[in-house]
């Protein structure tokens, strides 16, 4: 079973650094070696909840980093970026059996496969980064880049959960606790309305 873990991330704080290191009159590489040496720095933190975090993803890490600077490593670097920026918060047991199962309860495919998986973070950049960060993102933010939801996202997915007919849960008794899980995963995302829920799956 794929498990993962949640936490809820002030975006537009985020930005707002990212948009400093990248931006001003400096060159595009020197703005790149900016992110990378505070990503670097972040890793080497002692802060149990940034420590959590970055343990958590698959990213080759400073010693790679150092060793072979590659403009493409700046997705790793936003991913890392977003540590300091984050609080706990609660997470999809399993996430696989979100997308596989919910559409068993009336959901939509595509819906079902968006709340196990988030949104691609080019979208994230997207609705907030500035031109300098887009720049430098954009390019190596492709398809398969995902894990985060919107407040919108949250939203209809808990009146999606509210609205469902308990009579779909007649013979399918095993779906109750996951339903129940990621309605208290929505539910606790919604108490940050200015946030946005992100996942990363083990």
């Amino acid at each position: 079973m794929i498990l993962s873990r949640a936490w809820m991330l002030d975006p537009i704080e985020l930005h707002r650094e990212l948009d400093r290191l990248l931006g001003g009159p400096s060159s595009r590489q020197d703005g790149l070696l900016r992110l990378r040496d505070r990503a670097v720095e972040i890793w080497h933190s002692k802060d149990p909840i940034v420590h959590g975090y970055v343990g958590s993803l698959r990213v080759a890490g400073p010693d790679e980093w150092e060793a072979s600077f590659e403009e493409n490593q700046v997705v790793e670097w936003y991913r890392v970026l977003m540590a300091p920026h984050l609080t706990p918060s609660r997470a999809f047991r399993a996430p696989s059996l979100l997308k596989r199962r919910l559409p068993d309860l009336g959901w939509p495919p595509s819906e079902a496969r968006r709340l196990a998986l988030g949104r691609e973070l080019q979208l994230l950049a997207a609705a907030h980064a500035g031109p300098a960060a887009l720049e430098a993102l954009v390019p190596h933010l492709g398809p398969g880049h995902k894990g985060w939801l919107s407040q919108d996202d949250v939203e209809a997915a808990l009146a999606r959960f509210r609205a469902l007919d308990r009579e779909r849960f007649r013979g399918r008794q095993d779906l109750v606790p996951l339903a129940e899980n990621a309605f208290e995963v929505l539910e606790a995302a919604a108490t940050k309305p200015d946030h946005v829920l992100v996942m990363v799956c083990d």
